[in-house]
This record gives C-alpha cells, structure tokens and sequence, in this order.
C-alpha cells in the first residue's frame, strides 16, 4: 500500500514589513497627477470590430504614494477588454476589474490597482485602457470619459489635478456602393460614310446603406464629371445630366493639368447635385457626339465620365473607403479613315488596257498575226537544225533533174512485160 496524503485546506499569512520613506518630517505626502493622452482615440468608428484604446498619464510629484486606485467611468456602448503599462515602465504592476452593472445609471465603472502597494516619489508612467463596442447600444454623438485617481496619503488640497476628463466623436458607417450598368455605352465609331452624329448614355445606379441605430439620415451630393465641352475641332460634344429622383444641379469647369495627355480620363466640368438622403440614387449623363470634319487619318481616342457620392456630414465616414463610392465609364471612340476606292478601281483599270495594249503591239512585231507563220516557223526550226533539211532538199532536186526520155523508155519496158505476162 502507498500512503496518500489526505487533502485538507491549509493557508499561511505573514506579514512582510516595508519601510515608509517619509522624509525628515517623518509626514508622508504624495501629490498626483492624472491626465488623458490627446494622442490616441481622436475618433470612434462605429464597426463590427472597433475598438477603443485610451492613454492616461499617471503622475507623483511628491513623496511615495500608497495604494494608489484608479478609477474610470464609461458608457454603456463600450465593454472593458485589457489594460497594461506602456514602456518604459511596463515592469510596473496594473491590474482592472469591471465593478457589477448598475441599471439605473447611464454608465459602467472601472477600478484598477496601479503599483501596489507603493506608487514612488517622482514618477511618472502611461496606462493604456482598451475597450471593445457593443454596437446594439445606444450612441450619442461622443463617448464621454471620466477618470479619478486616489491614494492614502495625499492631503485633500492637492486634489484638484486628480480627475480628467475627455470627450471622444462618434463616427456612423456608411455603406455607399457605385457602379456603371451594362446598358451603357462603350464603344462607338465615324467612318466616311456612317452617321455623324452618335447620342450616348452613361448609367450610374448608387446604393446608401445607413447603420441600422443610425437614426440620422445625412444630405447627400452626387458629384459627376463628364469631359469638357467641345464645339470645334474634328469631333464636338455636349453632356446633359439627369438624375432619379430630379435635382437641381450646378456645373463648374475645372482647370486641366499641364499633362493632360497623360491622364486622358480626367474631367473637364464637375457637376454638383446636392440632394436629399436616399436608399438609391440613378443618374444618366447624356452625350451628342458629332462628326464635323473631313477624316483625313485614323485615330482612337477615349471620353470618359464618373460619379462619386458624397454626404454633408462630420458625423459619418465611408464604411469602405471614399473608393467605394466612385465609379467610372471609359468610353472608346473610333474615328475610322477610309480610302476612295473609286481612283483605285478607275486606275486599275486604265493600267490594265495599257499592259493588253503593250502585250497586243509585241505579238504584232514578231509577226504573229502574219499568214504562213506556222510554215515559216518550221521551215526555221528546220534550218536551225541543219543536215536533216539539206538532205531531203537534196533528194527533191535530183528527182526533179531525171530525163524525161529515160522516164518514156522506162514506161514502155514495163508495158512489154505486161504482155509476155499474158
């Protein structure tokens, strides 16, 4: 058998004895300081996942300080999550605990152990406080902060510097969503003989989505650019804008850059058009683009519009970036040269009878439309190829040269002997 020990509670306490450092007047006075770090927190966006995070200055200006306690007052919107000290003094102990709710007040408290149980003469260190946000709260336009600091040896006249106070802005999400629609037009062409004038349309459709305890429902500005109106040049162009549901819209030229060239989508003239909120927003920009010249090259060229949604508004913020709510439509312009083709064909065919006139006078001055060519040529084949045509020419001629009384008896020699024949 193996012997176990039996479990009972068993629990000590000592006392371990600090010196007090007082000074010659053996009368401990600390005198402390607390005060909000303007660096952190300026504002408070309002998202799934926002935080808040708060820096406090924690001070002694005089002699040791004991059992130092640290308490901060804050909404309900916000639920405490961690707190540590920041270096160069993280070595210096700093625990928080969130102290039971109580319904009938509009906030929540925290309290918190700073350096137990001595807070030294002379320094000085900086608590970070970070909280989460419950977004099913009640928010106002700030979120108020309040802090109090305390120790057991500081005479009630140095008092006045132990509380701080701070305020921070409440920012509401925005969801604005642009986009172009398909039925837009991309693409158009001028030729010679096509139509010279082409009317065109860009579709916006806008979507604004408000938090839902957002109950403030800002103004809104649609901001759509279109390019410069031209009414010279090779090609002109006028844009009208019209928007679902109908504002009234104001127009300003906008001066180009000296790389204009460079950016060939940047817009001419901005058109403002401040409306009311709404949860949809249509906007046409309509174009006449005209054909007023002689096309003597071939060239592409692009004319672009945009739109952007803006709200009038400190209280809000682009929930996904000012990007989100920008749209653009690049619309490719083809200006098409075309040769005429009617000198093409007339020349063509004026060359044509030349080269039949010119072949037609060579075969006449070889002689081909003679008569006895075929003869003729043989008969120079056949000198051409030499001993071949002396001897036939030969044999012709010596036929040709027999006696004809040779010829006579040669006829009646033959007649005789026919009839010995018979």
């Amino acid at each position: 058998m193996q012997p176990i020990l039996r479990p009972s509670p068993h629990s000590e306490t000592k006392e371990i004895p600090f010196e007090k450092n007082c000074g010659e007047d053996k009368k401990c006075e600390a005198n402390l300081g607390l005060s909000f770090s303007p660096a952190r927190s300026r504002v408070l966006h309002l998202t799934p996942s926002a935080s808040l995070s708060m820096e406090l200055t924690l001070s002694n200006s005089g002699e040791d300080a004991y059992w130092v306690q640290l308490s901060l007052t804050f909404p309900w919107g916000l639920s405490f999550r961690k707190v540590e000290m920041l270096k160069p003094h993280s070595q210096v102990p700093v625990s928080c605990e969130e102290l039971p709710e109580v319904p009938q007040l509009l906030t929540r408290s925290l309290s918190c152990n700073v350096s137990s149980p001595i807070f030294k003469a002379g320094s000085s260190v900086v608590i970070q406080v970070m909280f989460y946000t419950l977004l099913n709260s009640s928010w106002g336009d700030f979120v108020n902060l309040h802090a109090n600091v305390s120790c057991d040896n500081e005479d009630s006249g140095l008092l006045e510097d132990n509380s701080a106070t701070t305020s921070v802005p409440v920012l509401y999400p925005i969801h604005i969503l642009t986009q172009d629609l398909e039925n837009s037009t991309f693409y158009i062409s001028f030729t010679p003989r096509g139509a010279k004038v082409h009317h065109v349309k860009h579709i916006y459709q806008a979507k604004i989505q408000l938090s839902v305890h957002d109950h403030n429902k800002p103004p809104l500005e649609a901001l759509i650019g279109v390019p410069a109106f031209h009414s010279e040049g090779l090609i002109t162009q006028e844009w009208i804008v019209q928007t679902e549901p109908p504002v009234a819209c104001n127009s300003e030229n906008l001066e180009r850059p000296p790389n204009v060239a460079e950016q060939p989508c940047l817009p001419g003239v901005q058109i403002r058009c401040p409306m009311a909120f709404q949860e949809e927003i249509l906007v046409q920009v309509v174009g006449t683009v005209e054909l007023v010249g002689e096309i003597k090259a071939s060239s592409m060229f692009s004319l672009c519009s945009s739109l952007s949604i803006s709200f009038q508004s400190s209280k809000h913020f682009h929930l996904y970036g000012s990007n989100a709510s920008l749209a653009q439509v690049v619309m490719k312009v083809d200006v098409v040269y075309e040769k005429n083709m009617l000198y093409l064909y007339v020349l063509s065919g004026i060359g044509g009878l030349l080269l039949l006139l010119l072949i037609f006078l060579v075969l006449y001055k070889v002689g081909f439309f003679k008569r006895n060519l075929k003869e003729k040529m043989e008969a120079t084949a056949d000198a051409s190829d030499g001993i071949p045509g002396e001897d036939s020419g030969k044999l012709a001629s010596e036929e040709e040269a027999v006696d004809p009384s040779r010829v006579d008896l040669l006829q009646k020699e033959e007649a005789q002997d026919g009839g010995g024949a018979y």
